[in-house]
């Protein structure tokens, strides 16, 4: 998407501020001879993640609240030992979720009643080595972890998956600039602006069960698949140009 925007041309009336204020501040720049073209463009680049988020804990029942705690701290405690030994530094996990919650019987006709309780505590655990996202899943599961929440792939720099999406976007609004310019019998002599409206969106990829939470069984032991794939990173730009 293009515009062109003579020295003296008005605004049009309605632009939001921030719209109004770059205008402004691009015809402030501009030379009377000199012809301003704004030039929208977006870019996606792909690339492989070097980075696993993997969300998984334990949880476990008991009579009372204090069995099914110490049951669940204990298989936790060999968990986290597990995710030690196959490489995982303490910095790299964070508690997401801890609960402490009572189980009900509803017998016929009368009040529900608490038949025991049941523990929960989830971690997120930073992969950096992809290749030991499957041994750690199945060293950890073999170790009494029986919930895996999901597995969130991404960079450890984020922005420099963005800069090479950014530096896509302006290449593709200035092969634009160019093409429009000598289409009008024109040349670019200079950039006046450039934006990102609403930055550039962040490289994501997540795999997860369509459940909120998936119960790990003998099968998860047995060996995963895990295929990182590549990520998606978007963005897009507006650049104002002057040109003769």
């Amino acid at each position: 998407m293009i515009g062109f925007v003579r020295w003296r041309a008005g605004l049009r009336r309605g632009a939001g501020f921030a719209a109004v204020a770059l205008a402004l501040a691009a015809l402030s720049a501009c030379n009377a001879n000199e012809t301003l073209l704004t030039v929208h463009a977006s870019a996606t680049t792909r690339t492989a993640p070097d980075l696993a988020i993997v969300s998984l804990g334990v949880s476990a029942r008991g009579d009372t609240a204090r069995a099914a705690q110490a049951a669940q701290s204990t298989r936790m405690a060999a968990v986290m030992e597990a995710a030690r030994t196959a490489g995982v530094e303490e910095r790299d996990v964070q508690t997401i979720g801890f609960s402490l919650d009572p189980q009900y019987t509803y017998p016929r006709g009368g009040s529900p009643r608490v038949s025991g309780y049941v523990s929960r505590n989830v971690v997120a655990i930073r992969v950096r080595d992809l290749s030991r996202v499957s041994s750690l899943i199945d060293a950890t599961v073999a170790e009494g972890a029986n919930e895996l929440q999901g597995i969130q792939f991404t960079f450890q720099d984020e922005e420099a998956s963005r800069n090479a999406a950014r530096a896509q976007a302006l290449q593709t609004a200035r092969t634009r600039a160019d093409a429009y310019a000598a289409a009008a019998e024109m040349r670019v002599t200079r950039v006046l602006s450039i934006t990102e409206p609403g930055g550039a969106a962040p490289p994501i990829g997540y795999m997860r069960d369509g459940a909120a939470r998936m119960v790990a069984t003998e099968q998860a032991a047995a060996g995963n698949q895990i295929s990182p794939g590549e990520l998606d990173a978007q963005s897009s730009v507006t650049v104002v140009y002057a040109l003769r």
